[in-house]
């Protein structure tokens, strides 16, 4: 936790929007199923 004292949150935060950019588009795009979760049933 001494990092984030330390540095600023902007790298965590950063990685995070490019994470939910990147699931975003393999969702819209087919690759994952946004139900993938749940049972097939």
């Amino acid at each position: 936790m001494k990092f984030i004292t330390t540095k600023s949150f902007m790298p965590f935060v950063i990685y995070r929007i490019v994470l939910g950019i990147v699931l975003f588009i393999l969702v819209g795009m087919g690759v994952l199923s946004p139900h993938a979760g749940e049972s097939a049933g």
